[in-house]
């Protein structure tokens, strides 16, 4: 009878030990199934962890009352691309020049009217291709004529690693 009392109170201990392969196969084995949860206690696995961060940059650009423009991209304060922009296009125009556009982690294009009469257009986007076309399309409905794109670029966000 004792031993019929003892065979049941074990009983319980035998099945916490319990895998999900067959006798005599090690565990981790091909022959094992998946795992239930129960060899880990029941605890769940760890998200998986970042490896880095993304950094935005900014860019920007300056135009002058000639219709000279300059511009930065991939700096990391829109201070710094605002600074950068307006000293680029002062050196290029040979005048004082004013922030048309500030970006960050997007595209910016100017379009030019291919005549020397008209205004052209500056724009911002998700995209270079939406930039241009939208850049084109501005500037052909101000200039009333065709416009090409004088420029166009992107300020892309920096992947910095842990």
């Amino acid at each position: 009878m004792r031993s019929i009392i003892l065979l049941l109170a074990l009983s319980p201990l035998f099945a916490f030990a319990q895998t999900a392969c067959p006798v005599g196969v090690a565990p981790g084995s091909p022959q094992c199934g998946p795992d239930s949860g129960t060899s880990r206690g029941g605890i769940p696995a760890p998200p998986p962890q970042p490896t880095g961060e993304w950094i935005k940059t900014w860019g920007a650009i300056a135009i002058a009352d000639n219709g000279d423009a300059g511009y930065t991209k991939g700096r990391l304060t829109s201070e710094e691309a605002e600074h950068a922009a307006i000293q680029n296009c002062e050196k290029l125009a040979g005048m004082q020049c004013i922030i048309a556009l500030t970006f960050h982690n997007q595209c910016a294009a100017i379009a030019s009217p291919s005549s020397s009469s008209g205004k052209g257009a500056i724009t911002g986007g998700p995209s270079l291709s939406d930039v241009e076309s939208r850049a084109r399309k501005n500037c052909e409905k101000n200039s009333g004529g065709d416009c090409k794109i004088a420029m166009s670029t992107c300020s892309d966000p920096i992947f910095k690693k842990f």
